[in-house]
């Protein structure tokens, strides 16, 4: 396994999905709001399978998103072979797919961070917020901080944690809020210079605090407001969080 093979591996087993296409072919597909992403899955489909451009079909969903399709009998069945299923979404009966992430190739080869920072980029994300509580004396202002993964799959979740603790960065699974947490500043540290998120890919418009920023921006922010909160918490979009 190269970086290639493990930032395509990141991408489908969050925003993207390998189906069956009639009787005996394959279609793969990644969707994302971030068309940076998308471009990306694409080129590395290109380069892992060795297809031309022109098998990647590029459009719109009909919700808004970018996605990239391809279809191929060949790809598909070599990935699944080595891989196995990359649903991550329970069936209508309640149970969940035997996912698995490929943990023994990806750190036999020195390529879970890519794996881990392709995977963060699409289902992750910062917390990085003021909080304040009004006491007598005055007021008492501080800051929540965290780095975070969210998957519904149980097993993907623990999954998740022992990889990233082979990196030297301690998580822990949130079953109530389906997501891998990184809350410590050591290991949010850690997760920085080992991991960390793809450069071009935004925060969506749906966030309260910092809409359309670069998550990997909003990291270097957090980072830097363990030596001066106030660089955060005297931001106007704080000004009346209680």
């Amino acid at each position: 396994m190269n970086q290639t093979t493990a930032i395509l591996l990141g991408l489908l087993y969050t925003d993207g999905c390998l189906s069956p296409k009639g009787k005996s072919s394959w279609r793969f597909a990644f969707s994302n709001k971030s068309e940076r992403l998308v471009a990306i899955f694409r080129e590395r489909m290109m380069q892992h399978f060795g297809l031309p451009a022109s098998r990647v079909r590029l459009g719109m969903t009909e919700d808004g998103l970018y996605i990239a399709r391809v279809d191929s009998k060949e790809a598909g069945n070599s990935i699944t072979r080595e891989f196995g299923t990359f649903r991550t979404l329970r069936y209508r009966n309640g149970t969940f797919p035997k996912a698995r992430l490929p943990i023994p190739e990806l750190l036999r080869h020195g390529v879970a961070k890519y794996f881990l920072q392709a995977a963060f980029s699409c289902d992750g994300g910062v917390n990085l917020y003021a909080a304040r509580r009004d006491k007598k004396g005055g007021e008492t202002r501080w800051l929540i901080r965290g780095v975070y993964i969210a998957c519904v799959h149980p097993v993907l979740r623990e999954q998740y944690i022992l990889l990233l603790q082979a990196l030297g960065i301690r998580a822990r699974n949130v079953v109530g809020d389906g997501k891998v947490k990184i809350e410590t500043e050591k290991d949010i540290r850690v997760f920085h210079q080992k991991v960390g998120f793809i450069d071009g890919v935004h925060i969506t418009h749906t966030s309260k605090f910092w809409p359309k920023i670069e998550k990997q921006e909003l990291l270097n922010r957090l980072i830097k407001s363990y030596e001066n909160p106030s660089l955060v918490y005297r931001l106007p979009q704080f000004d009346q969080v209680r």
